[in-house]
Formats: C-alpha cells, sequence, structure tokens
C-alpha cells in the first residue's frame, strides 16, 4: 500500500490550531488554578508543570523528573523515576505508554482499579478544555455548574 502525504505550510493554510493559551480556573471552594500552552519554546513539546499550594511547590521539568520546594522549612527533594519502559510510546513523557497498559490491564482483568481516573473524572476534564476553547473563540468568560 502506497499512501502520498499532502505538504502544506502551516502558517500559509487554514490551520487554526491554538499555539499559545492562558486558561484561568476558580474553583467553588474559592481556590484557583491557571494553565499556560505555548507551543513554542526552546524544549519544544517537553511538558513542564509547576503546582503552588499554600505550603509548598512541585515542579515537574519535562524529563521525568518531580521536585518538591517546602515553603516551611526551605528544603527541597528530588523524586526521578528508576526506569522507564523502552517503548515507541514515549509521548506526553511516556503518559500514552502508561495510559495504554493501565486501559489493557482493566480490560484483561475486569478490574477498574488500574485506571487512574474515572468516567466522570475524565469527562468533567474534557468539558473543561471544551469550555476553555469556548471562552478563547468568543473571548468571554464562561461559568460552569460543576
Amino acid at each position: 500500500m502506497v499512501y502520498f502525504l499532502k505538504i502544506r505550510c502551516v502558517y500559509n493554510c487554514d490551520n487554526d490550531v491554538v499555539d499559545n493559551q492562558v486558561v484561568n480556573f476558580q474553583f467553588v471552594d474559592g481556590s484557583t488554578a491557571s494553565f499556560t500552552m505555548v507551543a513554542f519554546s526552546e524544549n519544544i513539546c517537553v511538558r513542564k508543570t509547576t503546582i503552588f499550594g499554600t505550603k509548598g511547590e512541585l515542579v515537574g521539568d519535562g524529563n521525568r523528573n518531580i521536585t518538591v520546594f517546602d515553603f516551611l522549612t526551605q528544603t527541597s527533594k528530588r523524586y526521578s523515576p528508576d526506569s522507564f519502559p523502552q517503548t515507541s510510546m514515549q509521548n506526553h513523557g511516556g503518559g500514552d505508554y502508561y495510559l495504554m497498559a493501565d486501559f489493557i490491564c482493566a480490560v484483561a482483568s475486569n478490574d477498574q482499579s488500574f485506571l487512574k481516573s474515572t468516567p466522570e473524572e475524565t469527562l468533567e476534564s474534557h468539558l473543561a478544555v471544551f469550555r476553555a476553547e469556548e471562552s478563547r473563540i468568543t473571548n468571554q468568560v464562561i461559568n460552569t455548574s460543576w
């Protein structure tokens, strides 16, 4: 079977994929979160995560290392996984591999405890993303009831 690719310039076509976005959340309990996505950076396709809390911060460097800084003790501790699977499914920091592996284990054993989120939690996270896109397109604040 032969496949042909149609190559188009991403800057000179109808591509409307978001290349940067900031989403701010305020939850029912008053807590807040912000999400910033930038497609073009020094480390392309490296997802970095920083979570600030009242007692410390957690930083995922995008290279499978997590550092926790404790505001009270002013100390840091770094966590690194011992090993990662040698697989072609390295997208999303290896998350694709583990998502599929856990799903296969859950189905094969008929045991939902292998899944890291419930269907309801998964739906809620997807609805949040759809609301963020609605906000981007309409340039309005979107309120939700959940």
